[in-house]
């Protein structure tokens, strides 16, 4: 075989896989994670926590016109009127099924600035999440720090820390419970 011959192989090889790669921003609109969702679209996403209900909250997946992906996110707290609101760079996002998108994401801020429980998420940690698709929404099938020091879902299951856990002290260990995570619906007439 000539060297021209190899030489367009080669370059078929490469302009074939440079087309089926997406970069992030591409990966989230193929996934259809643009836009804004919550577990209860019903609700204000400001809605103060209720032990039954939960908290209002409202999660916006967008691209800046830098081509950043991006997440915001407002939740309701357990005192009336006050809420929170949050930032989340998307580093990189990859389709690695039909019905599953992996993310590595880090908040921005300061440590406790959101939260200060020291095992839940704090600003600054990376964090890899896999969406996994469900009929029109979708539900967090794993989510953990990049080091895997804490967890908060696997499997598609809700993981906690034991009860006797201080807010101040790391977990030795995670439990699994026996609640799936909710289902994420998109929020009809609400924009990125």
């Amino acid at each position: 075989m000539g060297r021209l011959a190899i030489g367009l192989i080669v370059a078929g090889l490469f302009v074939g896989r440079a087309i089926g790669e997406e970069n992030s921003a591409e990966a989230i609109r193929a996934f259809g994670l643009i836009g804004t969702w919550s577990i209860d679209c019903s609700r204000e996403p400001t809605a103060t926590c209720i032990p039954e209900k939960g908290c209002g909250a409202r999660t916006t997946y967008e691209v800046s016109p830098s081509g950043q992906p991006m997440i915001r996110n407002v939740v309701g707290t357990l005192v009336p009127g006050v809420s929170k609101r949050f930032e989340t760079v998307i580093e990189s996002a990859v389709r690695i099924a039909d019905d599953k998108l992996k993310i590595v994401s880090v908040q921005k801020g300061g440590p406790g600035e959101i939260n200060t429980l020291v095992w839940s998420r704090q600003p600054g940690e990376h964090w890899e999440t896999v969406f996994l698709k469900v009929e029109n929404g979708y539900r967090i099938f794993s989510a953990q720090s990049a080091e895997a020091r804490k967890i908060w879902a696997k499997d598609g299951f809700i993981y906690t820390v034991p009860k006797e856990t201080k807010w101040n002290e790391m977990p030795a260990r995670w439990v699994r419970t026996d609640k799936e995570m909710p289902l994420f619906q998109k929020c009809p007439g609400e924009q990125p």
